[in-house]
């Protein structure tokens, strides 16, 4: 797989944020809704059973692995 990656331009740190993101049950869930449709930190936040913070935090690491990207409105 890293093979491919690199291939594809991705180097060594790109691509272990980009598994480091992905190892988390949460952050690939978050992945799956945006995918859907592109939705708000709070609208987000509402389905965990966890704190605003919290899934902030989770999208922080998806947008370190350019997974997700964040826009004010």
């Amino acid at each position: 797989t890293r093979e491919i990656l690199r291939e594809h331009g991705f180097d060594d740190g790109e691509i272990d944020a980009l598994f480091q993101a992905l190892a988390d049950a949460t952050r690939r869930d978050i992945v799956a809704r945006v995918i859907e449709r592109e939705q708000s930190v709070s609208s987000l936040a509402a389905r965990y059973a966890m704190s605003y913070a919290a899934v902030q935090k989770h999208v922080a690491v998806l947008e370190r692995a350019s997974l997700v990207s964040k826009a004010r409105q």
